[in-house]
Protein backbone atom coordinates (compact mmCIF):
# COMPACT_ATOMS: atom_id res chain seq x y z
CA UNK A 1 0.00 0.00 0.00
CA UNK A 2 1.50 3.48 -1.39
CA UNK A 3 1.48 6.16 1.35
CA UNK A 4 -0.19 9.45 0.85
CA UNK A 5 2.33 12.23 -0.25
CA UNK A 6 2.39 14.81 2.61
CA UNK A 7 0.58 18.02 1.66
CA UNK A 8 2.60 21.07 0.30
CA UNK A 9 0.64 23.53 2.43
CA UNK A 10 1.23 21.48 5.39
CA UNK A 11 1.42 23.49 8.42
CA UNK A 12 -0.08 26.40 7.42
CA UNK A 13 -3.22 26.26 8.48
CA UNK A 14 -5.23 29.22 10.32
CA UNK A 15 -4.78 30.12 13.93
CA UNK A 16 -8.35 28.57 14.10
CA UNK A 17 -7.83 25.01 12.64
CA UNK A 18 -6.78 23.27 15.63
CA UNK A 19 -10.48 24.33 16.99
CA UNK A 20 -12.63 22.39 13.98
CA UNK A 21 -13.14 18.86 14.48
CA UNK A 22 -13.35 15.99 12.20
CA UNK A 23 -16.07 13.49 11.13
CA UNK A 24 -17.93 12.41 12.85
CA UNK A 25 -18.52 15.29 14.46
CA UNK A 26 -20.50 16.41 17.89
CA UNK A 27 -20.99 20.01 16.98
CA UNK A 28 -19.41 22.35 14.34
CA UNK A 29 -21.81 20.84 11.24
CA UNK A 30 -22.57 22.31 7.98
CA UNK A 31 -25.89 21.86 6.26
CA UNK A 32 -25.89 22.16 2.45
CA UNK A 33 -29.03 23.37 0.41
CA UNK A 34 -29.55 21.00 -2.29
CA UNK A 35 -31.44 22.67 -4.74
CA UNK A 36 -31.33 19.89 -7.66
CA UNK A 37 -28.25 19.00 -7.92
CA UNK A 38 -27.57 16.45 -10.72
CA UNK A 39 -25.29 13.34 -9.69
CA UNK A 40 -22.53 14.47 -11.48
CA UNK A 41 -22.55 17.37 -9.16
CA UNK A 42 -23.35 15.88 -6.36
CA UNK A 43 -19.87 13.40 -7.08
CA UNK A 44 -17.82 16.52 -8.00
CA UNK A 45 -19.13 18.39 -4.54
CA UNK A 46 -18.72 15.19 -2.23
CA UNK A 47 -14.74 14.69 -3.77
CA UNK A 48 -14.25 18.03 -3.03
CA UNK A 49 -15.57 18.80 -0.12
CA UNK A 50 -17.29 15.51 2.02
CA UNK A 51 -14.76 16.30 4.97
CA UNK A 52 -16.16 19.75 5.08
CA UNK A 53 -20.70 19.23 5.39
CA UNK A 54 -22.83 16.86 7.45
CA UNK A 55 -25.60 17.42 6.17
CA UNK A 56 -27.64 17.97 3.07
CA UNK A 57 -31.08 19.34 2.41
CA UNK A 58 -32.98 18.16 -0.60
CA UNK A 59 -34.82 21.66 -0.65
CA UNK A 60 -38.97 21.48 -0.64
CA UNK A 61 -40.54 18.42 -2.25
CA UNK A 62 -38.09 17.98 -4.55
CA UNK A 63 -37.69 14.27 -3.60
CA UNK A 64 -40.73 13.98 -5.45
CA UNK A 65 -39.31 15.12 -8.70
CA UNK A 66 -36.34 13.20 -9.17
CA UNK A 67 -36.64 9.22 -10.49
CA UNK A 68 -37.56 6.74 -7.44
CA UNK A 69 -33.88 5.04 -8.80
CA UNK A 70 -31.79 8.45 -9.63
CA UNK A 71 -33.32 9.19 -5.72
CA UNK A 72 -32.25 6.28 -3.60
CA UNK A 73 -29.00 6.42 -5.76
CA UNK A 74 -28.72 10.42 -4.52
CA UNK A 75 -29.40 9.61 -0.92
CA UNK A 76 -27.11 6.64 -0.74
CA UNK A 77 -24.27 8.58 -2.33
CA UNK A 78 -24.60 11.28 0.61
CA UNK A 79 -25.07 8.73 3.18
CA UNK A 80 -21.60 6.35 1.53
CA UNK A 81 -19.41 9.78 2.00
CA UNK A 82 -21.21 10.40 5.97
CA UNK A 83 -23.45 13.01 5.28
CA UNK A 84 -26.94 12.32 5.94
CA UNK A 85 -29.81 13.81 3.50
CA UNK A 86 -32.98 14.71 4.39
CA UNK A 87 -36.23 16.03 3.01
CA UNK A 88 -36.91 20.06 3.40
CA UNK A 89 -39.95 20.33 6.00
CA UNK A 90 -42.07 21.97 3.79
CA UNK A 91 -42.82 18.75 2.07
CA UNK A 92 -44.28 17.39 5.36
CA UNK A 93 -46.45 20.26 5.84
CA UNK A 94 -47.44 19.95 2.12
CA UNK A 95 -48.56 16.14 2.96
CA UNK A 96 -50.28 17.44 6.01
CA UNK A 97 -52.12 20.44 4.39
CA UNK A 98 -53.19 18.07 1.54
CA UNK A 99 -54.40 15.07 3.94
CA UNK A 100 -51.34 13.09 3.05
CA UNK A 101 -49.44 13.14 6.01
CA UNK A 102 -49.74 8.86 7.02
CA UNK A 103 -47.88 8.49 3.55
CA UNK A 104 -45.16 10.78 4.60
CA UNK A 105 -42.99 9.23 6.89
CA UNK A 106 -43.31 5.48 5.11
CA UNK A 107 -41.98 7.23 2.03
CA UNK A 108 -39.20 8.82 3.38
CA UNK A 109 -37.96 5.32 4.87
CA UNK A 110 -38.97 3.69 1.76
CA UNK A 111 -36.58 6.42 -0.27
CA UNK A 112 -33.74 5.34 2.36
CA UNK A 113 -33.74 8.78 4.84
CA UNK A 114 -32.68 8.36 8.20
CA UNK A 115 -33.32 11.82 8.97
CA UNK A 116 -36.66 14.38 8.42
CA UNK A 117 -37.37 17.99 9.23
CA UNK A 118 -40.31 19.12 11.24
CA UNK A 119 -41.22 22.52 10.39
CA UNK A 120 -44.09 25.25 10.44
CA UNK A 121 -43.12 27.46 7.47
CA UNK A 122 -46.36 27.18 5.68
CA UNK A 123 -48.92 24.71 7.68
CA UNK A 124 -51.19 26.83 10.31
CA UNK A 125 -50.63 23.65 12.89
CA UNK A 126 -49.82 23.80 16.64
CA UNK A 127 -46.94 22.87 18.78
CA UNK A 128 -48.44 19.87 20.07
CA UNK A 129 -48.91 18.86 16.03
CA UNK A 130 -45.13 19.58 15.69
CA UNK A 131 -44.69 17.38 19.19
CA UNK A 132 -46.67 14.42 17.37
CA UNK A 133 -44.74 14.37 14.06
CA UNK A 134 -41.67 14.19 15.94
CA UNK A 135 -42.41 11.57 18.50
CA UNK A 136 -44.12 9.34 15.70
CA UNK A 137 -41.10 9.63 13.25
CA UNK A 138 -38.76 8.60 16.30
CA UNK A 139 -40.46 6.49 17.79
CA UNK A 140 -42.31 4.45 15.09
CA UNK A 141 -40.01 5.10 11.95
CA UNK A 142 -36.32 4.89 13.58
CA UNK A 143 -35.95 8.41 12.14
CA UNK A 144 -33.76 10.98 13.35
CA UNK A 145 -35.45 14.69 13.48
CA UNK A 146 -34.23 18.01 13.00
CA UNK A 147 -36.78 20.44 14.32
CA UNK A 148 -37.31 23.82 12.96
CA UNK A 149 -38.29 26.83 14.28
CA UNK A 150 -37.72 30.49 13.43
CA UNK A 151 -39.58 33.53 11.42
CA UNK A 152 -41.73 32.24 8.75
CA UNK A 153 -42.10 33.30 5.26
CA UNK A 154 -45.98 34.44 4.98
CA UNK A 155 -47.38 32.78 8.15
CA UNK A 156 -48.46 34.78 11.32
CA UNK A 157 -47.29 32.11 13.61
CA UNK A 158 -48.43 32.40 17.23
CA UNK A 159 -46.34 29.76 18.98
CA UNK A 160 -43.30 31.95 21.42
CA UNK A 161 -40.13 31.01 20.21
CA UNK A 162 -38.38 29.15 23.27
CA UNK A 163 -41.81 26.91 23.77
CA UNK A 164 -41.58 25.94 19.96
CA UNK A 165 -37.80 25.12 20.67
CA UNK A 166 -38.16 23.12 23.98
CA UNK A 167 -41.39 21.45 22.64
CA UNK A 168 -38.93 19.98 19.44
CA UNK A 169 -36.37 18.79 21.76
CA UNK A 170 -38.65 17.94 24.38
CA UNK A 171 -40.44 15.20 21.45
CA UNK A 172 -37.01 14.24 20.22
CA UNK A 173 -35.22 16.00 17.91
CA UNK A 174 -32.09 15.48 17.87
CA UNK A 175 -31.12 18.87 16.24
CA UNK A 176 -32.96 22.32 16.55
CA UNK A 177 -33.28 24.43 13.15
CA UNK A 178 -33.01 28.17 14.24
CA UNK A 179 -33.35 30.83 11.34
CA UNK A 180 -30.19 32.64 11.35
CA UNK A 181 -31.60 36.13 10.71
CA UNK A 182 -33.27 35.80 13.93
CA UNK A 183 -30.06 36.47 15.94
CA UNK A 184 -29.05 40.06 14.81
CA UNK A 185 -32.83 40.89 14.69
CA UNK A 186 -32.72 44.95 15.97
CA UNK A 187 -35.26 43.47 18.74
CA UNK A 188 -34.02 43.30 21.93
CA UNK A 189 -36.57 40.76 23.02
CA UNK A 190 -35.72 38.88 20.00
CA UNK A 191 -32.00 38.60 21.15
CA UNK A 192 -32.99 37.39 24.42
CA UNK A 193 -35.19 34.96 23.75
CA UNK A 194 -32.21 33.86 21.43
CA UNK A 195 -30.08 33.35 24.36
CA UNK A 196 -32.97 31.76 26.45
CA UNK A 197 -32.62 29.07 23.32
CA UNK A 198 -29.23 28.49 23.01
CA UNK A 199 -29.00 28.20 27.09
CA UNK A 200 -32.03 25.86 27.12
CA UNK A 201 -30.84 23.24 24.06
CA UNK A 202 -27.15 23.91 24.12
CA UNK A 203 -25.49 25.27 21.44
CA UNK A 204 -24.01 21.95 20.25
CA UNK A 205 -27.45 21.15 19.55
CA UNK A 206 -28.75 24.45 17.32
CA UNK A 207 -27.86 25.05 13.96
CA UNK A 208 -28.01 28.05 12.87
CA UNK A 209 -30.17 28.45 9.30
CA UNK A 210 -28.69 31.18 6.60
CA UNK A 211 -31.22 33.28 4.83
CA UNK A 212 -31.46 32.76 1.08
CA UNK A 213 -32.12 34.29 -2.13
CA UNK A 214 -35.56 33.67 -1.85
CA UNK A 215 -36.29 35.84 0.61
CA UNK A 216 -36.69 39.63 -0.46
CA UNK A 217 -33.70 41.90 0.05
CA UNK A 218 -31.35 38.94 1.00
CA UNK A 219 -28.08 39.41 -0.75
CA UNK A 220 -24.94 37.14 -1.50
CA UNK A 221 -23.16 39.69 0.80
CA UNK A 222 -26.58 39.49 3.61
CA UNK A 223 -25.08 35.56 3.99
CA UNK A 224 -21.24 36.33 4.44
CA UNK A 225 -22.22 38.75 6.79
CA UNK A 226 -24.67 36.25 8.74
CA UNK A 227 -22.38 33.49 8.62
CA UNK A 228 -19.16 35.71 9.55
CA UNK A 229 -21.46 37.04 12.77
CA UNK A 230 -22.29 33.75 13.83
CA UNK A 231 -18.53 32.61 13.98
CA UNK A 232 -17.77 35.87 15.73
CA UNK A 233 -20.08 35.36 18.11
CA UNK A 234 -20.77 31.29 18.84
CA UNK A 235 -17.20 30.30 17.69
CA UNK A 236 -15.67 28.20 14.76
CA UNK A 237 -17.69 25.17 15.89
CA UNK A 238 -21.11 27.06 15.41
CA UNK A 239 -23.28 24.47 13.38
CA UNK A 240 -24.38 26.51 9.98
CA UNK A 241 -26.93 25.41 7.93
CA UNK A 242 -28.40 26.07 4.29
CA UNK A 243 -25.25 26.75 3.16
CA UNK A 244 -25.18 26.88 -0.75
CA UNK A 245 -22.85 24.37 -2.66
CA UNK A 246 -20.90 26.97 -4.15
CA UNK A 247 -19.80 28.80 -0.86
CA UNK A 248 -19.17 25.47 1.51
CA UNK A 249 -15.11 26.12 1.29
CA UNK A 250 -15.02 29.64 2.00
CA UNK A 251 -17.34 28.86 4.62
CA UNK A 252 -14.96 26.17 5.85
CA UNK A 253 -12.01 28.71 5.07
CA UNK A 254 -13.17 30.99 7.42
CA UNK A 255 -14.20 28.33 9.92
CA UNK A 256 -10.56 27.81 10.22
CA UNK A 257 -8.99 31.46 9.29
CA UNK A 258 -7.61 30.56 6.24
CA UNK A 259 -8.38 34.46 4.87
CA UNK A 260 -10.59 36.90 5.85
CA UNK A 261 -12.43 38.09 2.71
CA UNK A 262 -13.97 34.27 2.94
CA UNK A 263 -16.54 35.35 5.48
CA UNK A 264 -16.25 39.40 4.91
CA UNK A 265 -18.75 41.45 2.71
Amino acid sequence: MTSQAPHPFAGLDGAQASERTTKPRGAGFTMVADWGLGLQQQRDLTQMSAAHFDFAKIAVGMSRLYSAELLGEKIQHYVSMDIEPFPGGQYLEYAQVHGQLDRYLPACVEAGYRWVEVSDNIAPVTVDWKRQIIARAVEEFDLKVLGEVGKKEGLDNSIPLLDNAKACMDAGSSVLLLEAAEIFDDDADTARVIDEIVTAVGIEQVMFELPGPWISNVHHHDIHRLRRELIERYGTQVNIGNCSPDDLLSLEAFRRGLGVNAGSP
